[in-house]
């Protein structure tokens, strides 16, 4: 599963943030329980929320001043189910798709990405070798085959013989076979996909428009660590990676270029006039960087927005906003994504696994589905979403029992020895900063309820919001001690290696929390090496109880996802991967004049 930095996550965290662990991360693809054989699992139980608040009626004008009131129009019941908008549509060409970013990306450089910003930018921009569909299968993209050996250790990938960046140039075997070793360098951060090819032997090209790779160990999902984007190796040649232009300008091989980049402010991409592909619907796609929640749902209602994620609140203020059901629909959907507090363990306050269960055990996550997500969430006890063939719905989530914490605390040395109301231990105060994502108010509600739950117990926790670039770089270089994420999965693929294995701390790899478990560790090396699904899933089931019972964080619950939108943006489909995490996903949407439906503006 990739994990990136999402608004959400940032904001209950989310996902993007896409964690995305909000610094979500993008993603591990290397397990069919998760992002292939995910579809056997949660396309056919249905689990899609749609809400399409579509409320036809024009706004009534106002009336007289002895008119009665006119109430707000009423916005439809949640209906279920899965939803294509594509069936039997006629896009609609040209016109701008106004999107969100809830922060600015730090690069534009595929193999550098490591936050939900950077993807969904990149998707309009950067074409991958391989893609997962809707229905989480593995699909051509600039590869239109490949070939896998006997022994399961060699894949042969074959270019479309006319693909071409944006400048005219090939895309050839050398760029694919170049973005690898840039991918495995172990000076270079690639987060999102290092952990993907840990084994890798050999790649080299074969061809023009051919290459090889060979992986040391017989792994039946080594495919889907192609789901990748490519460089241009001329663009890069020769000069420092970490520092090309490039990382900001990047060259596209993908249905779009970029156009501007206005910092802090908005990213503007055009047409790549180049891209031989279907082809995109609108004539230009403009990023608004947005971090507050509702400054994107205003903005949404004003139209200088097309889409924004919304949290419980904002959906329930669209219920009774006339301006909202006049322009707008909800999307409320599950997917694959979860929240989380996240504890260093390296810090002497949560080193101690019975201080982490502890605080498991000091957030009251019943209390938070019902009066924060209403209902519209599910409680967790692991690292996975419950429709994950790797969650085990007979691990149950540790209960909210703050006695029984308080012992755990007490075991663990944590005392008030001095009478000023703080535990401390060995002279040192249980006190830190909980840091968050600023703008995000579902997840600062939580963190407030959970400072309130932590204080009742003595430890003294600081909710500190911080500017997401500020807030993103913490959380990356493990410089924190609490903070308010979210796993944001842009694939299905339950692999928790890359995110919870003690070889993966930074800057190897994405354990941001510094976890280790021996026993855990042997579980996860077991699941990368078993090719039988089943047997696969066992062990995960057993890794899930050790994740419950000795936690690397505080597990919150998997919230169903919900995006607002303007009702002239039309082509939508939902998948566990969300709305964005596939292909086409967004870049097969289209735009009618808003003047066409209820209360609208033009485009």
């Amino acid at each position: 599963m990739s994990r990136r930095p999402t608004a959400a996550a940032i904001s209950w965290f989310e996902q993007r943030t896409r964690r995305t662990t909000w610094p979500r991360r993008p993603s591990a693809r290397r397990e069919p329980d998760r992002r292939i054989i995910a579809a056997v699992k949660r396309l056919p139980s249905a689990i899609f929320l749609l809400v399409l608040g579509a409320c036809r009626a024009k706004e009534p004008s106002a009336g007289s001043a002895s008119s009665p009131p006119t109430p707000p129009p009423a916005v439809p019941a949640p209906v279920l189910g899965f939803v294509d908008e594509t069936r039997g549509a006629t896009p609609v060409e040209g016109g701008i798709l106004r999107r969100r970013l809830v922060g600015e990306p730090a690069t534009l450089n595929a193999v550098l990405q490591s936050s939900l910003p950077e993807q969904q930018v990149l998707q309009y921009l950067a074409r991958q070798l391989l893609d997962f569909d809707a229905r989480l299968l593995l699909v051509p993209g600039l590869a239109e085959r490949w070939e896998v050996s006997e022994d399961g250790r060699e894949y042969r990938f074959f270019l479309r013989p006319r693909e071409v960046w944006e400048d005219g140039s090939a895309v050839t075997s050398a760029d694919a076979v170049f973005t690898i070793r840039q991918i495995t360098d172990p000076k270079i951060p690639s987060p999102v996909f290092k952990p993907l090819f840990d084994d890798l032997e050999l790649v080299e090209a074969t061809s023009p428009t051919s290459f090889r790779a060979r992986f040391r160990n017989r792994d039946a999902l080594h495919a889907y660590a192609f789901a990748m984007p490519l460089l241009p190796e001329r663009r890069f040649s020769g000069r420092p990676f970490a520092k090309a232009r490039e990382n900001r300008a990047p060259l596209s091989n993908g249905p779009y270029r970029l156009s501007s980049w206005k910092t802090q402010d908005a990213i503007e991409l055009e047409r790549n006039p180049r891209w031989s592909g279907p082809p995109a619907h609108f004539d230009r796609i403009v990023f608004r960087i947005v971090p507050e929640e509702a400054v994107a749902y205003r903005a949404l209602v004003e139209g200088t927005l097309d889409e924004t994620w919304i949290d419980q609140s904002l959906k329930e203020r669209s219920a009774r906003d006339r301006r909202f059901g006049a322009c707008c629909r909800t999307v409320e959907f599950y997917n694959l994504d979860y929240n989380y507090i996240a504890l260093n363990n390296r810090s002497p306050l949560f080193s101690d696994s019975r201080v982490r269960r502890a605080m498991t055990m000091l957030l009251d996550r019943p209390s938070i589905v019902r009066n924060l997500y209403h209902g519209s969430a599910r409680i967790i006890s692991g690292p996975w979403a419950p429709d994950s063939p790797a969650y085990d719905a007979a691990v149950t989530p540790l209960p909210f029992d703050p006695s029984a914490a308080a012992e755990l605390l007490d075991s663990a040395g944590w005392r008030d020895t001095n009478g000023d109301g703080t535990r401390d231990r060995n002279g040192r105060e249980f006190e830190f900063d909980l840091l968050s994502s600023a703008g995000a108010k579902t997840g600062s509600e939580i963190d407030q309820v959970f400072a309130a739950e932590l204080a009742r117990v003595g430890i003294r926790a600081r909710v500190r919001p911080l500017e997401w670039a500020t807030f993103v770089e913490r959380i990356d270089r493990g410089d924190y001690q609490a903070a308010s994420l979210a796993s944001a999965a842009s694939d299905a693929n339950p692999d928790p290696f890359p995110y919870w294995h003690s070889s993966q701390s930074p800057p190897r790899g994405v354990n941001n929390v510094f976890y280790s478990n021996a026993a855990a560790d042997r579980l996860m090396e077991d699941a990368r090496r078993e090719l039988d699904p089943g047997k696969r899933r066992d062990i995960y089931h057993r890794l899930h109880r050790i994740f419950r019972d000795d936690p690397p964080v505080v597990f919150i619950a998997n919230a169903s996802q919900k995006y607002a939108f303007r009702r002239r943006v039309r082509g939508l489909v939902t998948s566990p991967l969300g709305l964005y995490g596939f292909w086409p996903g967004p870049l097969a949407w289209w735009g009618i004049p808003d003047d066409s439906v209820a209360g609208g503006r033009g485009q």
